[in-house]
C-alpha cells in the first residue's frame, strides 16, 4: 500500500517539475532581457529580503521561542508517534 502511495506522489511531483520547467523556459524566456525574471523588483534577492523581514518579525519572534521552550516535548512526542505510524 505504501509503494502504490510513493508512486502516484512520485509521478505527481515528476509532473510538477516537468511542469515548472517547461514554465521557466516557455513563458519567463529567461534569456531575453525584457523577461519578467529581470525585473529588479521582483527579482530573487528583493523576494529574499522581503521574506528574511517576514521571518524575523513574525516566525522568530519572542512569542515563538517562548511557545517552543514550552511546548517542544509534545512536538517531540507527534513526530514519534508520526514515525512510528509510517514504519513497518
Amino acid at each position: 500500500m505504501i509503494t502504490v502511495i510513493q508512486v502516484i506522489f512520485g509521478f505527481i511531483g515528476i509532473c510538477v517539475l516537468c511542469g515548472i520547467f517547461f514554465y521557466i523556459i516557455l513563458d519567463l524566456k529567461p534569456w531575453r532581457r525584457d523577461s519578467q525574471l529581470w525585473n529588479p523588483a521582483t527579482d530573487i534577492g528583493s523576494v529574499f529580503h522581503t521574506s528574511k523581514i517576514f521571518t524575523q518579525q513574525k516566525i522568530f519572534s519572542r512569542n515563538t521561542w517562548r511557545h517552543i521552550k514550552s511546548y517542544y516535548m509534545y512536538y517531540g512526542l507527534v513526530l514519534i508517534i508520526i514515525a512510528i505510524a509510517f514504519s513497518n
